[in-house]
Order: C-alpha cells, then sequence, then structure tokens
C-alpha cells in the first residue's frame, strides 16, 4: 500500500486491516513518521518525538495481531497526545519557559486509557503556554501553523494535535478543553472534535473540580472520533468527578427525517463574518436535504455571559498561575502575564455570578433542548487568525468592526459555561484564506449520542479527508516553525 494512503487512512479502517491481517502496523507507523519529518520544518506542532520507541511497540502489536493475541480497542494505532497531558518520567512544560525542565509524575487516567487500549505514541504537541490561548505560539516551542494555510493559526490550546492529526501524521489526537481548546482547533483545521459533558471523561487534579475543563479527542472523522472518546470515557478511581457508569457512543444512527434542530447564528450577541455564516447555512442545507427541520431561535444571551465566563476563568488561572508570575514574569508569554495581571482583579463574587450565569443560560438552552434535538451555531467567527497573531496587542476585524483580540472571534467558550453539555465540532467549509470553518452541535446535558447522530449526517453528505481534494496541499519546505 502506498506510503500516502496510510498517512491519511482513518483509524477504523487500519484496525479493520490490522485484524485481517492486511496491513501491519510497522507499515502504518513507517509511514506517519515519514510524513511527520516532513511536515515538522513547516508546521513545527511537535514538543517532543518518540519514533523509536513508537516502532518497537508497533512491532509488538504486529506481533499480538500475528499470533492472534487479544488485542486491544487502538492496538497498534498511530497517536498524538497533547503535551499537556501529563505521562510519568517524561516532559511536562506547560509549554513554558520555566518549566522546561520539569518532568511528570504522573500519567493522566485519559492518557492510560489509550495505552492499555494498544494506541502508540510517536509525537506530543505543542500547545500556547499553559494552554491559556486559542492560538498555539509559546517562548519555549515557537510559532505552530496550520496545514491548510501556514500564515494562519492552527488554533489552540490543542493546536499542535490539530495541525499534526489535519496534516496525515496520526489519525487521531488528545486535546483538552476549558474555552474552545478542543473546538476551535477542529474548526481552523477541518478536523471532528468533540468537547465531553463535565465528568465524562477523567480530568487530572485540580482540574477535574472545575466543570468548564475536560480532556476530549481530535480525529478526521466521526468515527474516529467515537472511537477515541469510547476509549477516553468512564469513571476513573483517581478522578472523584468521573460519572458512572461509562457511556459507550454508537457507531450507527437513524436518519435525521423530521429531527428538529435550532440555529443560533451568533448566540445573540456575537459579530460572525459573512463568510462563516454561509458556511454555516450552506451546513444548514445539507441536514435540511437529510430531512432534519432547522429552524432560527433567539436565545436571548448577552456580553454579560462573557463578563461571567471571564470571571470563572481569570479566577481559577489567576490562582493558578499567580506565584509563577511572581517568580518568573520576564519569561512568560504576553497573553500569560495579561491573563494573570487581569485575574489579581477577580473576586469571589465574580466567580460566584458566573456560576449564576450557568442557571441563566440554561433556563433559556433547557426548554430549547425540550423542542429541538441540538442547536447548532458556527465554532469561530472567523477562519482563523495569524499563526503569530498576540491575543493581546493583536488586531480582529469582523465584518468592519473591531473586536477584542483574545476570544471574541471564536464562540465555544459559552459551552464551557455549560460545561454539562456535549459539544461537536465538525468542518461545514472553507474561508477565502483556504483555512476551514466549523459548526457546533450543541446537546442536552449528557446526551452526547445526539450530537454524534447530526455531525454523523453532515459528515454523510460532505465528507473530508477521505478525499485528495478534501486534504491540505502543504509544502513540505517551508521553515518558519520557529
Amino acid at each position: 500500500m502506498a506510503t500516502t494512503d496510510l498517512t491519511w487512512m482513518g483509524a477504523t479502517e487500519a484496525l479493520q486491516l490490522f485484524k485481517a491481517k492486511k496491513l501491519s502496523p510497522v507499515e502504518m507507523m513507517d509511514a506517519v513518521i515519514k510524513r511527520a519529518e516532513a511536515v515538522k520544518p513547516s508546521l513545527n506542532p511537535f514538543s517532543n518525538l518518540h519514533f523509536e520507541e513508537a516502532r518497537e511497540k508497533a512491532k509488538a502489536s504486529e506481533s499480538r495481531y500475528a499470533k492472534g493475541k487479544a488485542t486491544g480497542a487502538l492496538e497498534g494505532v498511530p497517536l498524538v497526545l497533547k503535551e499537556e497531558a501529563t505521562i510519568a518520567g517524561l516532559p511536562a512544560t506547560s509549554g513554558s519557559l520555566p518549566l522546561k525542565d520539569h518532568v511528570a509524575d504522573e500519567t493522566l487516567a485519559v492518557v492510560e486509557r489509550c495505552f492499555d487500549a494498544g494506541a502508540i505514541m510517536h509525537a506530543r504537541t505543542t500547545t500556547p503556554e499553559f494552554s491559556s490561548a486559542v492560538i498555539t505560539h509559546s517562548k519555549l516551542w515557537g510559532v505552530t501553523r496550520n496545514p491548510w494555510n501556514p500564515d494562519y493559526t492552527p488554533g489552540g490550546s490543542s493546536g499542535g494535535t490539530a495541525s499534526a492529526v489535519a496534516a496525515g501524521v496520526a489519525p487521531i489526537g488528545t486535546g483538552s478543553d476549558i474555552g474552545g481548546s478542543i473546538r476551535v482547533p477542529a474548526s481552523t483545521c477541518g478536523l471532528v472534535g468533540f468537547k465531553p459533558p463535565y465528568g465524562r471523561n477523567p480530568e487530572g487534579r485540580i482540574f477535574n473540580m472545575d466543570h468548564y475543563a475536560v480532556e476530549g479527542p481530535l480525529a478526521r472523522s466521526v468515527s474516529d472520533c467515537i472511537l477515541l472518546q469510547n476509549v477516553m470515557a468512564g469513571p476513573h478511581p483517581r478522578d472523584i468527578a468521573s460519572l458512572r457508569p461509562k457511556l459507550t457512543l454508537p457507531t450507527t444512527f437513524k436518519s435525521l427525517n423530521g429531527v428538529k434542530i435550532a440555529l443560533s447564528m451568533d448566540l445573540g450577541f456575537i459579530e460572525v463574518s459573512k463568510e462563516v455564516q454561509k458556511n454555516t447555512m450552506d451546513a444548514v442545507a445539507k441536514l435540511r436535504d437529510a430531512g432534519a427541520i432547522v429552524e432560527e431561535v433567539d436565545l436571548g444571551w448577552t456580553p454579560s455571559v462573557k463578563t461571567a465566563a471571564f470571571g470563572h476563568l481569570g479566577h481559577i488561572f489567576g490562582g493558578a498561575l499567580g506565584p509563577m508570575l511572581r517568580r518568573h514574569r520576564h519569561e512568560l508569554t504576553r497573553y500569560v502575564e495579561f491573563l494573570v495581571d487581569r485575574a489579581r482583579d477577580s473576586t469571589a463574587a465574580d466567580f460566584l455570578e458566573a456560576q449564576r450565569m450557568v442557571g441563566i443560560m440554561y433556563d433559556t438552552l433547557g426548554p430549547l433542548l425540550e423542542r429541538y434535538e441540538v442547536l447548532i451555531c458556527p465554532t469561530t467567527a472567523i477562519p482563523a487568525v495569524p499563526a503569530d497573531h498576540c491575543p493581546v496587542t493583536g488586531h480582529v476585524e469582523i465584518n468592519g468592526k473591531e473586536v477584542e483580540p483574545g476570544f471574541d472571534w471564536v464562540m465555544t467558550w459559552p459551552f464551557n459555561v455549560l460545561g454539562h453539555c456535549p459539544v461537536l465540532s465538525v468542518p461545514s467549509g472553507k474561508g477565502r484564506n483556504g483555512v476551514p470553518t466549523g459548526l457546533q452541535i450543541v446537546g442536552p446535558a449528557y446526551e452526547d449520542a445526539k450530537v454524534f447522530r447530526i455531525g454523523a449526517a453532515i459528515e454523510e453528505a460532505d465528507p473530508w479527508f477521505t478525499r485528495p481534494a478534501r486534504r491540505p496541499k502543504l509544502a513540505t519546505t517551508r521553515k518558519k516553525g520557529k
């Protein structure tokens, strides 16, 4: 089989071929390592590489398949892991210069599950410093770029994972999401990304106690996203907030005939570019062609949602990073410095107001989701910002209006406020700059399968990476990663 075919092969198909002994995990690993070496100079998506260890593990998987031994749900599948997800004995820098020599003493539960299922990590991926932005660049690792157009960001904070998966380096990868860090990179890189509801997947301390923060999957297809999510999900003895019993998502879904879907183009208060609006309506047309009834709704939300959300996030990040700022201000990125400085003004009352806002927002969304299967809206308000965009001093303009450069170009964080709702981002089209756009699918609290049902229907109508024309035409000679 040609190397290029293996580069773009999905995890679900690869597993079928491994089991049928028509493909070896070694062949696939060699192909994706070759691809990783080719794209590294132009995209800079990796924090650490583990090629030799991966090849040895691929040989062990090959032997298990050859001998008919029991294999895990991801046996032999190449996987990239966000560096934020700690692995005992390996670097745990959070993309921060002051932590450049820090080594983890614990492996995150979802990572353990991926390894126990037989997935093979050949690369760890970059993040913004402390995963605190929706772009991906840091003083430690430099600028990570989008494979569809390297002048633009792959999003953040799971930007390295998204860039790698979209570039053909691995069929699946891990991410985390506290304000959009899975869904923004999924949108900008043309991927499927899932923010599970709070507690569905085990999280590490102390963020397992924060309903904004979750671990989740990124993939090039809905089926592969489901595959990885089903491995990650379930209660864990080290996470008191993890849900029982384990939810296993289905892999097939009923038609959408007669299914009612609510649409909000702007969530009531966000400026959305004309090209994102067009791509969203193109996705709506596909849903209608599949038999769904899509109706526009008014959520009644206002900018006070943002004030509350960042009251919560500021309180969390300020408390967590305040000591680091006092000791290492000169080594930190401008966006971390700004975030922590602003968080100093956060009060317990601000945090309490954010919790109150959950109820106010769900007073609208909850009853609406009794009448509709899901709510859909854009994932980002523009396709992407430049790769080196500064979330503090950068310039973002939408429809001729200047907006706040940090988070006003994304539409994900309201659903971290509503952290118990499952949210899936799927591709909706591409912008004029060649960067993809995404559609968010928001389900009722803890009804995960509903969002995958809608995502699967959109993908069936308009598949992406299964067609060569829907893959990034990446030049592999550019060297602007750092």
